[in-house]
């Protein structure tokens, strides 16, 4: 499924998907999510998930692998992304102190699919992170399905799919 959407993304941009407005609506959005990610705005980055049925998706050793009956780097429900949101912001949770430096990039920001007020939206980042001396580069895609409301953009589910995710993995003490 991941392959089909992003082999199928310079097709969209053919047909004309969506129109120049919402098309920098979204890199719009995209670029504010990943500045407040970079920035560790926590409760910010929450305020743009819309509704209880949200989902969080970091797969392990295969894009497509099944978290029901596979293991993944992050599968959060939106009690579970709540969840994670405290421990990055515990200050005294030495494990994610000191906050890592963050900057990303992103990049083919590109609608794939609309489906009502749903569009869905693959795009690709690069992450620099440096952290206690150690720098590390992260990329890959994310596939962001967001949901048109009338406060403006928001997140229904993002999947991240990291190139090395099938290489061990550190803890990862900061968004994706």
């Amino acid at each position: 499924m991941t392959q089909q959407l992003i082999q199928a993304a310079p097709e969209v941009i053919r047909q004309g998907l969506v129109d120049t407005g919402t098309q920098q609506r979204l890199e719009r959005f995209l670029a504010l999510e990943a500045a407040l990610m970079d920035n560790h705005e926590y409760d910010r980055w929450m305020a743009l998930w819309h509704g209880d049925d949200v989902l969080y998706w970091v797969p392990c050793n295969s894009d497509d692998q099944d978290p029901s009956t596979g293991i993944a780097i992050i599968y959060d429900d939106r009690s579970r992304l709540l969840e994670r949101m405290m421990r990055l912001k515990d200050k005294t949770a030495h494990a994610y102190r000191p906050l890592a430096k963050l900057v990303r990039s992103m990049s083919g920001i590109v609608p794939v699919a609309v489906e009502g007020n749903e569009i869905e939206v693959v795009a690709t980042f690069v992450l620099g992170e440096t952290r206690v001396g150690v720098q590390n580069i992260w990329m890959g895609r994310t596939i962001h399905r967001l949901v048109d409301t009338d406060d403006g953009l928001r997140i229904r589910s993002k999947k991240v799919l990291l190139l090395n995710n099938d290489d061990a993995m550190p803890n990862l003490t900061f968004l994706v």
